[in-house]
Parts: structure tokens; C-alpha cells; sequence
């Protein structure tokens, strides 16, 4: 079979966008549910990205320049660093602050069969909830914390006011990965087996 030449400049602009809007979608929504979920999941999809995507569909026969493969790994590793704080982010946004009660703390079985405490508390909304960071209880039952949750439950809840969410986090990081993976699409779309060298000085 022969081998396949790459992609148009017009295509290619297409690809790197779904490419870009995938890996965003892949690394922030997981991880607002489950930080270690998010991180493999992220990171698996940014494998797959890269090896499917952009280097058999993309590129096709022609080689992915070094460059670009750096920024590619770089600005995927961002999203994935920014996406630790996502539940912050989207309860900065969503969220409500109020006072919840600590209810209980369970002991759970991990994948591997490793047990660990996971705290739940009862919010101003009537909702038993579990917070997500595991560990004992931060303070005893029955006693009020301050907390920002989300009313539907899309997020468990964070101990603390609207000010201590470090959605700067995950914004700055995200926006970050963006701006390095739609610059590397950019150049790679004006010339695909670009070459970027530092110059030499006499």
C-alpha cells in the first residue's frame, strides 16, 4: 500500500482544530469528575491523537518536523496539568457557596483492592455529598464548613469560599496548551516539513 501524502493546507487546518477541541474536551471534562481519571484519560487520548491524527492522517507520508512534535507534547502536557484544577474552575463559574455539615466518612475499596476514607458531608441544598480529594474527615461530625458546591452535582463540592478556588490554575495552564498547539498548527499549515533550526552566529 502506498504511503499517504498528507494532507491539504485546507484539511490539515480542519484536523489540527478537531485535534485542539478534542484534546481540551478530553483533558478538562474527566478530570472535573476524577483527577486521576482525567490524567490517564487525557493523556491516552493525546497518544492517540498524535499517532491517528496527526501523524497518519495529517502528515501522511511526510515526516512530523521535531519542533513540532516538542510543542505538541508540551502544550498536551499543559492541558493536563491545567485540568487538575477544572473542578475549581467550573464551580468558580456554576457553583454556589454555603455551609455544609461533615455527615460521615466511609471506607472504600479501590481498583486494586486498597482501602481508603472518603469524607462526606451534607449541603445547604439538602444533598449528601462526598468531597472530592479522599482522606479523613477535615473536621468532626456534625461540624460546619464553609464550601462552594454545584446545585446539580455535576462536581462534588470544595471546602472553602468562591476566592480560594485556584481557577487561575486551570485556566492559565489550559490557555497556555491552547496557545502552544493552535501556534504549532498554524506553522505547520503554512509549510508541513518546516524545519526550525537556531541560528547560526559567525
Amino acid at each position: 500500500m502506498a504511503a499517504r501524502p498528507g494532507l491539504g493546507p485546507r484539511a490539515m487546518a480542519v484536523a489540527w482544530a478537531v485535534i485542539i477541541v478534542v484534546a481540551v474536551v478530553s483533558t478538562l471534562v474527566p478530570a472535573m469528575l476524577d483527577f486521576g481519571l482525567g490524567v490517564v484519560f487525557g493523556f491516552i487520548v493525546l497518544i492517540t491523537l498524535y499517532a491517528w491524527i496527526l501523524r497518519r492522517v495529517v502528515f501522511g507520508s511526510r515526516a512530523v518536523p521535531r519542533w513540532a512534535r516538542a510543542t505538541y507534547w508540551v502544550g498536551g502536557a499543559l492541558l493536563v496539568v491545567g485540568a487538575v484544577h477544572a473542578p475549581d474552575a467550573f464551580l468558580a463559574l456554576t457553583g454556589e457557596q454555603g455551609t455544609a455539615a461533615v455527615a460521615y466518612a466511609s471506607t472504600e475499596t479501590g481498583a486494586h483492592g486498597t482501602k481508603y476514607k472518603q469524607c462526606w458531608v451534607d449541603l445547604p441544598d439538602g444533598n449528601n455529598e462526598r468531597l472530592p480529594r479522599t482522606g479523613a474527615c477535615p473536621a468532626p461530625r456534625g461540624a460546619h464548613l464553609t464550601v462552594v458546591y454545584s446545585p446539580g452535582g455535576v462536581v462534588g463540592p470544595i471546602i472553602g469560599s468562591k476566592g480560594d478556588l485556584m481557577w487561575w490554575w486551570a485556566a492559565g495552564f489550559q490557555l497556555t496548551g491552547i496557545g502552544l498547539l493552535t501556534t504549532t498548527a498554524v506553522l505547520t499549515v503554512r509549510d508541513p516539513v518546516l524545519e526550525r533550526r537556531p541560528r547560526r552566529t559567525r
